[in-house]
């Protein structure tokens, strides 16, 4: 277990206990200051969607700004990457996103005072339930104006760490977004 992964999970634990609300909004801090650090990560670059019960749905959980209301959620039948991930259990590793088609709408929203930047490169991986099955996403992205502008392209060994973190996250984030 890498060093990462026991912050992490030190972190995740202080959820443990915390009303419902305290607790996800816990998990989401823990997530986002444990990514940003191991992937130098903008305010923007991270995303993390959870699937609905009924498995039709997800939903943008962070960023705040995308998730607030509760109103940025999109069907599973939706082209996207993060549908993708959710249908196959794979993680997806693009350094090539403008060959990709994706929801690009919400690379337009302002995210923590940044302009809106276009992604350039992606990174989006499950989270297992207990069942095996994906529950969530978690994305990490570059982005810029160009491939060049959003930095180093993602390699194999950095999708390795996100499934790790991921896994390590699972249990706890399926317990606070769970219904």
């Amino acid at each position: 277990m890498s060093e990462l992964e026991r912050e992490l999970g030190h972190l995740l634990e202080a959820a443990a206990g915390k009303p419902p609300a305290a607790q996800r909004e816990h998990v989401l801090e823990a997530l986002s200051s444990t990514l940003s650090k191991a992937f130098s990560l903008r305010p923007d670059e991270l995303a993390i969607l959870v699937l609905n019960r009924e498995r039709t749905m997800l939903q943008f959980v962070y960023p705040f700004e995308l998730a607030e209301g509760g109103r940025n959620t999109f069907p599973l039948t939706v082209p996207s990457l993060a549908s993708r991930v959710i249908q196959t259990g794979r993680s997806v590793l693009m350094n090539a996103m403008r060959d990709v088609p994706h929801l690009g709408i919400y690379e337009r929203i302002r995210i923590k005072e940044t302009l809106p930047r276009g992604i350039q490169k992606l990174l989006a991986v499950a989270v297992n339930g207990p069942d095996g099955k994906p529950q969530a996403v978690i994305e990490i992205s570059r982005r810029g104006k160009g491939p060049a502008e959003a930095g180093p392209d993602f390699r194999p060994e950095e999708q390795h760490l996100l499934e790790r973190l991921a896994g390590a996250a699972a249990p706890v984030m399926i317990q606070a977004f769970g219904e």
